[in-house]
């Protein structure tokens, strides 16, 4: 039997559906006790579709729609849970167009070289603190700003290559400008031109992607 591209059941996870069930319970009381957590990527994938029908009931238990609490009281496993959720979580979110979750792929797992991730709410505490605390330790300088350094040395490269450019190409024409210049120097200096082209290219070409906004490098690029 198929399913759906948005059925979770495609996530077997290597569990029986009970045990799935009771691993999504667990898995979504704790994120929405602490808005972000930390699991394998296939895990969070899987979540992310039971996360957004718990947003949907949440919602429905705010604006008090039939038996919404009864049916998150099913899911969620503490009343702690049930109360943020409704009280806190949901009125953050008034847009019904606004991105609610995000899952975000992290380094591998070191034993066993699994794929990990974090799922998380767009507007939690914890993106905010470490947006902040990455501000402050760039502006004291303790952190370089890997861009703004790539973006200097691509400059600097490119400036260097350019003055190269210009003296192959002035050395090319005044050798073929001598009808005595040997034609095996004429071919030397035109490859050297042709080289400095090519390597200007490049450098342009990486310089174009630092300055490009990473959502048109989708659309140029077709990177997912």
């Amino acid at each position: 039997m198929g399913y759906r591209l948005s059925d979770p059941k495609r996530f077997g996870l290597a569990r029986t559906s009970k045990q799935r069930w009771h691993l999504w319970r667990t898995q979504m009381t704790q994120l929405v006790t602490h808005e972000r957590i930390h699991t394998t990527w296939a895990k969070a994938r899987a979540l992310q579709f039971v996360a957004h029908k718990t947003f949907k009931m949440g919602q429905d238990a705010s604006k008090n729609r039939g038996n919404a609490i009864n049916r998150l009281m099913g899911i969620l496993t503490t009343k702690f849970a049930i109360k943020k959720l409704i009280n806190e979580i949901v009125p953050k979110f008034k847009d019904p167009k606004e991105q609610v979750f995000k899952v975000v792929e992290t380094k591998r797992r070191r034993s066993d070289f699994a794929r990990m991730g974090y799922i998380e709410f767009t507007k939690n505490e914890i993106a905010k603190y470490e947006e902040s605390q990455q501000k402050q330790l760039q502006e004291t300088g303790k952190i370089v700003d890997i861009s703004k350094y790539n973006k200097t040395w691509l400059i600097e490269e490119r400036d260097f290559i350019k003055d190269k450019l210009d003296q192959a190409q002035s050395r090319f024409d005044a050798l073929q400008a001598d009808p005595n210049t040997p034609s095996v120097e004429i071919k030397r200096a035109d490859q050297d031109v042709k080289f400095f082209k090519r390597k200007l290219e490049t450098v342009e070409k990486d310089l174009w992607i630092e300055n490009k906004n990473p959502l048109d490098m989708r659309r140029y690029f077709r990177i997912y």
